[in-house]
């Protein structure tokens, strides 16, 4: 066989051999952090693991789930102090922070907080118009702290919002304001 003849078909299988190689090739997940989060899913509840705990960050859970649950879920090993044992049988709700402080073999303490209202919105984890604050409120867009102040002082004076619409009843909260908001309520 002619040398040109070898160098082509030597050429023709170097270049076959890495297609094969570039295509066959299969990447491997190597399970380090998330890049990014999938918000809150209908079904589910979100909820924040912080404080002496070995992997703290935002989990799912399913719908019903109680924070002993979810502690024995995320940390099988754990023991919790007598006073956290009636935190542990309440239902986890989206927006609840659970922060464990404990030290070596000692049972750890529960503490149970929720989480800001920017924080519940990055989560996409609805909001309730009637346990915002005058900051939180202010936080929403096209609504400014004059118009948040309002919103409270009128909630304290004439009751419970219920629901967003109910919101309207607020002088300077229109239908347009109302609408800019909706996607976090």
């Amino acid at each position: 066989m002619p040398r040109s003849s070898r160098l082509a078909l030597w050429c023709l299988a170097l270049l076959l051999s890495a297609v094969l190689l570039v295509k066959g090739r299969v990447s491997t997940w190597k399970g380090g952090d998330a890049a990014f989060f999938v918000p809150s899913r209908p079904g589910s509840v979100t909820a924040r693991l912080t404080g002496d705990v070995p992997h703290p960050g935002v989990y799912h859970f399913p719908d019903g789930t109680s924070v002993g649950s979810a502690i024995i879920m995320t940390l099988p090993g754990v023991r919790l102090s007598a006073g956290s044992q009636t935190a542990a049988g309440a239902r986890l709700c989206s927006g609840d922070i659970l922060r464990l402080r404990g030290e070596g073999r000692q049972p750890s303490v529960l503490a149970m907080e929720r989480m800001a209202a920017r924080e519940r919105m990055l989560l996409g984890i609805p909001l309730d118009p009637d346990l915002l604050g005058a900051e939180e409120w202010a936080f929403l867009p096209g609504i400014g702290p004059v118009l948040a102040a309002r919103i409270v002082a009128d909630r304290q004076e004439n009751g419970a919002f219920g629901s967003l619409d109910a919101v309207a009843r607020v002088p300077g909260v229109a239908a347009g304001k109302l609408a800019g908001v909706r996607r976090y309520f």
